[in-house]
């Protein structure tokens, strides 16, 4: 079915609602596709997957033709990749940086797993809000280094104040900003003023800031802190093409800092490879700004309708800055995620300690958000 701009909401679910059990579906890793799906046209099970954040509509048109022409006997000589070193240098003048600015990794992940590695110890520790995106904390875990963890403020947005008085003595603070899961920001006058408060107090902590969401972000809610890491040897931002640019599959993810700093983090962690076509996609995507701001706009229409949705039926949701919405559903994720998935609808894992409440909700397209509304309105019932 064509994705349209109109008639959202109007669909019917129409097909049978499948027999396995929730469990089952789950185990057999239901987003893991195959050459049989690749076949046959039903991918993740034909369950609609609204439980990571990727872009529902992937790549624009100008990047899967790119992807295309440059499939070709090339990629045989591919040990020292073309388009990789384009691709850091159109990063830093797309951003107004020096190339020495940027560090290329194998999507965002290495870069979280490599400054918690650089950072944090079990004397400097690793200081975050919850809920939140996790993989630095989980590496801070895995190393054995000191967690502090703070919970949001009573609006789900990250507090800032609270993050500061715990800097003395940490390694590394992190802000998600937009914040993974709630989707709530903290906008530009908040963030300065929370760098310098930190960078006079405690100068020798580090502040990762991860702007993976900023794309979605509504217009004027928040600003690249991209000024603040040039500023500031001390700070550093991560940023992805798995989300907007709809390139998740490739695995592209970059940060911008000072060199010293990145150098750090690229001696604690492999940043892997970016591969050839992944490069050249990455190049195009970040150039189409036409499909971009379709991007945008499509899911900020999603975004009202499904915020919308809930709020009629008396549930509340924050404004979301992201494609995924964070909604109080009175009752614990994993209920909410078992009943969904026994209609062929898979949102969000638990975001401790919120898991006993709420969920998170990732936004499909049109077509699949109409169907999972009225899943969610039989399940609520």
């Amino acid at each position: 079915m064509k994705t349209t701009r109109r008639g959202f909401g109007t669909i019917a679910i129409g097909a049978a609602v499948g027999a396995m059990s929730g469990s089952a579906l789950l185990g057999r890793k239901t987003y893991a596709q195959t050459r049989e799906a690749m076949a046959t046209g039903v991918f993740d099970n034909g369950i609609i997957q609204l439980n990571q954040n990727e872009s529902a509509r992937g790549p624009g048109p100008k990047t899967m033709e790119a992807i295309h022409a440059h499939t070709t006997k090339r990629v045989g000589r591919g040990y020292a990749p073309d388009h990789v070193g384009e691709l850091q240098q159109g990063l830093a003048d797309y951003y107004g940086v020096e190339r020495e600015n940027i560090q290329l990794a194998t999507g965002s992940t290495p870069l979280l797993q490599g400054s918690a590695r650089a950072f944090c110890d079990a004397e400097k520790a690793f200081v975050t809000p919850l809920p939140t995106y996790t993989t630095s904390l989980s590496t801070a875990r895995q190393i054995g280094a000191r967690t502090v963890e703070l919970p949001l403020d009573r609006n789900l947005g990250i507090d800032l104040d609270q993050l500061a008085d715990n800097a003395r003595g940490a390694g590394l603070l992190y802000l998600c900003n937009p914040n993974n899961p709630t989707g709530t920001v903290r906008g530009p006058g908040e963030v300065e003023a929370f760098v310098r408060r930190v960078m006079e107090e405690n100068p020798d902590t580090y502040i990762h800031i991860d702007e993976a969401y900023i794309y979605y972000a509504r217009p004027g809610a928040m600003e690249t802190a991209i000024p603040l890491a040039l500023e500031f040897e001390n700070v550093f931002i991560t940023r992805s093409f798995s989300k907007a640019h709809g390139l998740a599959g490739m695995r592209i993810g970059f940060a911008v800092a000072q060199p010293q700093t990145l150098q750090k983090i690229r001696n604690a962690w492999g940043m892997g490879d970016v591969n050839m076509l992944g490069a050249v996609a990455a190049l195009t995507a970040m150039e189409d700004k036409e499909h971009m701001a379709w991007e945008v706009q499509e899911n900020a229409e999603i975004r009202d309708e499904v915020i919308g949705f809930f709020r009629d039926l008396g549930y509340e949701a924050p404004d979301s800055n992201t494609n995924h919405i964070f909604v109080n559903l009175r009752m614990p994720a994993a209920e909410f995620r078992s009943a969904c998935l026994e209609h062929n609808v898979l949102v969000g894992r638990d975001f401790s300690p919120l898991e006993q409440t709420h969920s998170r909700i990732s936004l499909g397209n049109r077509e699949e958000m109409a169907i999972a509304m009225d899943v969610f309105r039989q399940v609520l019932a």
